[in-house]
């Protein structure tokens, strides 16, 4: 009930700040764009260095990380502007500041349903003020694991990553990764997860296949494996980072491996928010009035477990931790449970693989 009536209090002067000041409430889109009769909106909202994303289908809505703490006006304004007061679900995909830090102004600011996070040892104030926000305002946990899927209107969203028990030296690596599916359309989301996590899905043989991306780790070298975007093979991927960051995000191998393969990209830090709106087959872009560009649904996507060692340069075996070129003899004795496919050899290497010294790949 408190939180509730919090709420109610919340919207009702906002709802009089902006008949006072005489103004409406301001709408993110364009008519002309909004006019795309779009049923399903995702908006990869610009918080500088950090992520924030919003997703909105039949009128549910779900946030998928909040940005830095400074950039928490930022995120709950656009969610207003929206014309959105309450979400379905927040989901958190890993303990660092520059994705949870705005998150506990967004459960006080609106009224949350469920929170979806990864269960990680972890003792970051940030991550204490999102619990703490949970616990006095009534919302609700879920900890996913790998194939749990949950409803967003008509769309279905599976979560991929983390394994209840996984154990990682870099919190990155437990950030929750999920695919959306509406209609023919389909959006893979990996938070900050890197190379030793985009591996072990590759080994579990999920359908990472995608028509759009939201690249790892700001695009950062440390994620956007080739063999794993071979894999998801999208039509476009989208990169979150601020201008001219410290990191240099996003880097330029990563810029390389889409680039090679067609893929368009899409940047917060060269375009600001952007909006990308799907009746079901087919993904408009746009930022502000600016329409940056459509694709249609990716009909030829590449799983992993319809992928053919023909598609990759090298093999490894789980178990010895060597990596073999593709006419070794080793390879043809090794359990198809115990490869795992590499394009290059620094892939092989960047996962703990060494090289065979019969065929010296």
């Amino acid at each position: 009930m408190k939180k509730k009536l919090k709420f109610l209090i919340l919207s009702f002067f906002i709802l009089i700040f902006f008949i006072i000041s005489g103004c409406e409430l301001p709408s993110v889109l364009s008519d002309n764009i909004s006019a795309n009769n779009a049923e399903l909106t995702i908006s990869f909202i610009d918080v500088g260095q950090g992520d924030a994303t919003l997703i909105e289908c039949d009128n549910e809505a779900m946030l998928i990380d909040a940005g830095l703490y400074s950039e928490r006006q930022a995120v709950t304004s656009y969610i207003y502007k929206r014309g959105i007061r309450s979400l379905d679900y927040c989901v958190a995909t890993h303990p660092h500041a520059d994705h949870i830090g705005g998150m506990s102004d967004v459960i006080y600011s609106l009224d949350v349903d469920t929170l979806v996070y990864p269960l990680c040892d972890t003792e970051s104030s940030s991550w204490n003020y999102v619990l703490d926000a949970c616990d006095e305002t009534g919302v609700s946990y879920f900890n996913p694991e790998p194939l749990d899927t949950i409803k967003l209107g008509k769309a279905t969203i599976t979560f991929l990553s983390p394994e209840r028990n996984a154990v990682y030296d870099d919190l990155n690596n437990y950030s929750l990764v999920l695919k959306l599916e509406y209609e023919n359309v389909s959006f893979l989301f990996t938070g900050d997860a890197e190379k030793q996590v985009e591996t072990k899905l590759l080994e579990t043989h999920f359908d990472l296949s995608a028509d759009v991306l939201k690249c790892g780790h700001h695009g950062s070298s440390t994620s956007s494996s080739e063999a794993f975007i071979n894999a998801v093979n999208p039509a476009a991927a989208v990169i979150s980072c601020g201008i001219d960051n410290e990191y240099g995000h996003p880097h330029r191998e990563t810029l390389n491996t889409l680039n090679d393969r067609g893929i368009k990209i899409y940047r917060t830090d060269m375009s600001s928010t952007i909006v990308a709106l799907s009746d079901g087959e087919t993904i408009t872009f746009c930022s502000g009035d600016e329409v940056l560009g459509e694709v249609a649904v990716n009909t030829q996507s590449e799983t992993q477990s319809a992928s053919s060692e023909a598609a990759y340069n090298y093999v490894g075996n789980k178990n010895s931790k060597v990596f073999h070129s593709l006419n070794c003899s080793s390879v043809e004795n090794t359990k198809e449970k115990n490869k795992v496919y590499f394009n290059t050899r620094e892939d092989a290497a960047d996962n703990g693989y060494s090289p065979c010294k019969a065929c010296n790949p």
